[in-house]
């Protein structure tokens, strides 16, 4: 389904190849490690719908899977409906078909009796309990969550823009981080909610104080210190607070490592320089003064710092 991708509401999506998508497996994998265990007696198991999906002909495909799907339902799916002045190919329309078909073998194979997802996919979803249902297996359920959004209503997807990565490489640590640690007051208690292992005595306790003093961030500094030590483990959740520290001139920078550095001032801003001037052109250079005369200015009145050490 990954070479197919479901229907966008806007066009159509581009196509990747297979050793791509094949390329993701193995990441997905890597990924949900801190989340689920893949050894033990009831270890987690990562499949791949291409074991069942490659070796089906296309005849096979429309005689067991699509003589069991009404297209009148199909069309009535409100994606569907959306595309349908603009137009929708029959690759887009039948990731339906992939989908529910994948419920049907992970029952078949492995006994998988509940398809979980977001509120976005119910319509693939039920599509597949019934499906289920008409090759006379199941019973089989259905279970989805309201998709996370944020205050104005727009949800995190890497389509829409704004998506935080689980992938270091994509979403660093610091940047991790600070993401939590930004998050509207409005967001924050339902984020904890969702994503926090605390109590709900503690949540509601941090509710609470985040209503009475907003500026402390209490619930904020909570949840990014938990999340990130969850995703990318106690020693980068920690680099990430030192980073924070540092650059608001409660700390140093350096005992941070190189990685965790260049993300927090690529947060910050980099300036690039091909030559280094002095601390007055570096000022000018940055931007942070508009002209040498007020960097050096700045400087004699004590105003200047470098890595959180004055200027003299």
């Amino acid at each position: 389904t990954g070479q197919i991708g479901d229907p966008k509401e806007s066009a159509e999506r581009s196509l990747n190849p297979p050793e791509v998508v094949a390329g993701w497996v193995g990441r997905i994998r890597d990924q949900l490690a801190p989340f689920v265990s893949y050894e033990g007696a009831n270890a987690a198991q990562l499949v791949n719908n291409l074991d069942w999906t490659a070796e089906m002909s296309v005849v096979d495909f429309l005689r067991d899977v699509g003589k069991h799907f009404p297209v009148n339902k199909m069309l009535a799916r409100e994606v569907v409906r959306a595309r349908l002045d603009s137009g929708i190919s029959f690759t887009e329309f039948s990731y339906q078909l992939l989908q529910a078909n994948d419920f049907y073998e992970l029952h078949r194979r492995h006994g998988c009796q509940l398809q979980f997802g977001g509120s976005d996919q119910w319509g693939n979803i039920t599509a597949g309990v019934d499906y289920v249902r008409r090759r006379g297996a199941g019973p089989v359920q259905a279970f989805v969550t309201p998709l996370v959004t944020k205050a104005d209503g727009t949800k995190f997807g890497k389509t829409e823009g704004g998506a935080v990565w689980l992938d270091p490489e994509l979403t660093s640590p610091y940047a991790f981080y600070q993401f939590w640690l930004n998050a509207d007051d409005r967001d924050v208690v339902r984020y904890l909610r969702y994503f926090s292992f605390r109590s709900r005595d503690e949540i509601e306790q941090l509710e609470k104080e985040t209503a009475e003093r907003p500026a402390a961030r209490l619930a904020q500094r909570a949840l990014a210190e938990e999340l990130t030590t969850l995703v990318h483990g106690e020693r980068e959740m920690a680099q990430a607070v030192a980073a924070s520290q540092a650059l608001f001139g409660r700390g140093s920078l350096d005992d941070l490592t190189p990685e965790t550095l260049r993300a927090a001032l690529t947060e910050a801003g980099l300036v690039h320089l091909d030559d280094l001037p002095d601390v007055a052109g570096l000022l000018k250079e940055s931007g942070l003064v508009p002209s040498m005369k007020e960097a050096r200015r700045v400087i004699s009145e004590g105003g200047a710092y470098v890595n959180n050490d004055r200027v003299t």
